[in-house]
């Protein structure tokens, strides 16, 4: 994959996929003030995967990575809600949801608070690495977490799909056409660290995986 800093999650049942659809979860961006040298050199101390796992275990025994990482955590078991229209029980619903999706952040860069706005260059050079993991990864349906996400993904072999919608919720989605000819639809989901219906955008997800 070219130019990936922070490399995705991948599940390790991702190929089998959810209603046999593979699942890509697109976040924003990993808040992190460890280092001056986040998106240059690699950091053995903070990953995706390291994140995710770290998620994994706060919601089997509650145990929280470090402090202040409250908001975080809460904000990927609000997404989880949203995808099953409840709160599932970690060891088992949860735990297989996990298995079979891959998550990736789109910016390739951390920042040190969760307030702080990206500089416009890490959007453009983001899109490299983007488009390199969809093409590697192959995904039938990417959920982009909130509006900056979706807006700044390139316009890169697609189309803009009608868009999705339940009651007053109207969700964007964009079509790709990979490199091995494969199409990849990207729907426009609130981003899960404001506050939402879950159970409302349940139904534009379950649409999304029909």
């Amino acid at each position: 994959m070219s130019n990936v800093y922070f490399e995705p999650w991948v599940g390790c049942q991702y190929s089998e996929g959810i209603n046999g659809k593979r699942i890509m979860v697109l976040g924003h961006v990993h808040v992190c003030d460890g280092c001056d040298n986040c998106g240059v050199e690699k950091c053995d101390d903070f990953s995706t995967q390291k994140v995710v796992e770290d998620y994994i275990v706060w919601r089997k025994n509650g145990t929280i990575p470090s402090p202040g990482y409250e908001k975080w955590l809460q904000t990927y078991l609000n997404f989880v809600k949203a995808f099953f229209g409840f709160q599932p029980e970690p060891e088992v619903e949860e735990t297989d949801f996990w298995n079979k999706i891959m998550f990736y952040n789109y910016l390739q860069l951390a920042v040190p608070t969760p307030t702080t706005k990206a500089p416009h260059d890490a959007y453009v050079r983001a899109q490299e690495p983007f488009i390199s993991v969809i093409n590697s990864y192959e995904p039938d349906v990417i959920f982009a977490w909130g509006k900056p996400t979706y807006d700044n993904t390139p316009a890169y072999k697609g189309v803009e799909l009608e868009p999705l919608q339940f009651e007053n919720i109207i969700a964007r989605r964009y079509e790709y056409t990979l490199d091995s000819g494969k199409k990849c639809v990207m729907i426009n989901v609130h981003h899960p660290s404001c506050r939402f219906s879950y159970s409302q955008w349940h139904e534009i997800i379950k649409q999304a995986l029909c």
